[in-house]
């Protein structure tokens, strides 16, 4: 199904798309994996858009008894609600993915079906809080099953092919397979240095990755350490708050110039900006 077809619509036409399409795809049959009592077939460890798009996956080839678990409260998965701080995608916004190919479920037929296939004509890249307002609207029209609030501490292979995962708390699951879509958060602990840490205040510094009251900076001056993406994230958002000078400070001599994950992408789905 071509976005534009819904332009003008409204999300529960569009949602009722949705299950045509999936429907002719026969995304509704009953699922084909033996059952073991108490036993996930798969549990997935982060509930953004890859958590998603895997449990989408999972679901079109008819597994069907799987979770997908979350540390953050619902609708609050992934960085795009919480510390990301950017105005817009870095990606253009013509990119798919998680929707597996079903033209119903892109981002492009959510935005047309509420503002029109003009809008999205004009539209340059996605607005971060759309995109996470269309993640909260992928999980719910497709009914993926989701537990928030559920911190995943420690996870061990057990006899009979299953592993065991325990959550904040101590309660366990049982999963035949796990995946972990855990996100830039999957790459270790965020890092702030001992100079900083050790000889300021915790009231006078904060990690990007961090809740921050920008209200309460207003006027004032903010120093940047880092001149990575994140770093002129939070840089502009501090501007645009009411602060009054933001310095970024970075250890090269100049700033880079290429943006490394660009060239690790197929030449066709290149932006022609830098992120």
């Amino acid at each position: 199904m071509s976005g534009s077809s819904v332009a003008g619509g409204s999300l529960t036409a569009l949602a009722a798309e949705v299950g045509r399409d999936l429907e002719r795809l026969d995304y509704f049959s009953p699922g084909w994996v033996r059952s073991r009592d108490g036993v996930f077939d798969v549990v997935i460890v982060g509930g953004g858009q890859s958590g998603l798009g895997a449990a989408f996956g999972l679901l079109r080839e008819r597994v069907r008894n799987i979770l997908v678990v979350d540390e953050n409260p619902a609708g609050f998965e992934g960085p795009w609600d919480t510390y990301a701080r950017m105005i817009t995608l870095r990606t253009p916004k013509h990119l798919t993915g998680i929707d597996l190919g079903v033209g119903a479920l892109t981002c492009r037929a959510w935005w047309e079906a509420q503002y029109g296939s003009a809008a999205w004509g004009a539209l340059d890249k996605i607005p971060r809080g759309a995109w996470m307002a269309y993640l909260r609207w992928f999980r719910e029209v497709l009914g993926i099953p989701v537990r928030n609030d559920a911190m995943v501490r420690l996870i061990e292979p057990q006899e009979g092919a299953v592993h065991r995962l325990t959550l904040e708390g101590g309660e366990t699951l049982l999963a035949r397979k796990v995946v972990l879509a855990t996100g830039i958060q999957g790459g270790g602990e965020w890092h702030t240095p001992d100079f900083i840490r050790n000889n300021l205040p915790a009231d006078r510094w904060a990690h990007t990755s961090q809740a921050i009251d920008f209200d309460a900076l207003r006027g004032r001056r903010v120093g940047i350490l880092g001149g990575g993406a994140s770093a002129f994230d939070n840089a502009q958002h501090a501007l645009n708050a009411g602060v009054a000078q933001v310095h970024v400070h970075i250890r090269r001599p100049a700033l880079p110039t290429v943006t490394t994950p660009t060239w690790t992408t197929p030449p066709n789905t290149r932006s022609p900006t830098l992120s």
